[in-house]
């Protein structure tokens, strides 16, 4: 079954083309709106309506979106999920480390976008899968999946807005004072997965909000409070062993293998919710190898 959005006219919308009425009111992309109508329909009280068609108070105004499935060499894999929170246009999943948010070509199955479409064809949901933040393979927690397209769409906007606020926890050695770190990153010349410092690269900006010394297998440790601003690869990885104080475990980076994974866990996401607009905080525990 096709996702499904009913919105009634007001008087401030009064006069209001049906077309207007979408993309403002109820923030569909011109892009899904074409989509729509070739796909999907819009119902004006009832009766089929084209866009530049006019509302008045009191019309309800019914949009049927395109019927959405996940793509045809995607697996599905059953297990268990750890859900942090799910409504009819989210589902926050807490991802362990050393699961790929999505499939590649040499490892199709068994990542975190594998069992959220075996847990959708378990319970009927009809949707295709859309990740809204990824993590590495060894970066534990909180990940966001839009349930639809329109819930996508929205959350992608957020994102590039800075409305989409994502914290983390980070283990480093040694200490530093908290900072922005405002350097670009691209790829190196001799690997496709590592990442650099480098003046030709993309803009990158990570915000250290706090720093706490602590003691663990006889180091000097830091733990850090991180709040992303732009979304590079392998960014806060990269800008941390740019400081000279690599994530603890990430090797990759020169970071000492005091753990058997990079410590760094997606802690907490804030954002306003894409149907109520109401601000939501979710958060993902600790995992214990990071509970030093």
């Amino acid at each position: 079954m096709a996702f499904q959005l009913e919105e009634q006219v007001t008087k401030q919308q009064d006069g209001w083309s049906v077309g207007h009425f979408c993309t403002t009111r109820l923030h569909i992309s011109r892009k899904m709106l074409v989509s729509i109508k070739h796909h999907g329909e819009i119902l004006r009280n009832g009766e089929h309506v084209i866009v530049s068609e006019i509302v008045h108070v009191g019309d309800r105004i019914h949009v049927r979106f395109p019927e959405e499935a996940p793509a045809p060499d995607m697996h599905a894999t059953n297990g268990e999920l750890e859900i942090l929170f799910e409504d009819d246009w989210l589902l926050i999943v807490n991802k362990p480390p050393g699961m790929a948010s999505i499939p590649s070509r040499l490892h199709p199955e068994r990542s975190l976008s594998n069992f959220v479409l075996g847990y959708y064809q378990q319970h009927q949901i009809p949707y295709a899968i859309h990740i809204v933040n990824r993590l590495d393979r060894d970066t534990s927690g909180l990940v966001v999946f839009a349930k639809h397209a329109l819930a996508h769409h929205q959350l992608s906007k957020m994102q590039q807005t800075g409305l989409l606020d994502r914290r983390y926890i980070a283990l480093i050695e040694g200490q530093i004072l908290p900072q922005t770190i405002n350097l670009p990153i691209g790829q190196t010349d001799h690997s496709f997965m590592e990442r650099m410092v480098r003046e030709d690269g993309q803009h990158a900006v990570t915000h250290i909000l706090t720093s706490e010394p602590l003691s663990a297998f006889s180091r000097e440790l830091s733990q850090l409070t991180i709040k992303l601003e732009t979304g590079r690869t392998h960014q806060i990885r990269v800008h941390l062993a740019a400081l000279g104080h690599p994530l603890v475990g990430d090797t990759m980076y020169k970071g000492t293998p005091l753990i058997p994974r990079q410590a760094l866990h997606s802690a907490s996401a804030s954002f306003p919710h894409p149907r109520t607009g109401e601000v939501m905080r979710f958060e993902a525990p600790l995992p214990d190898d990071l509970r030093l």
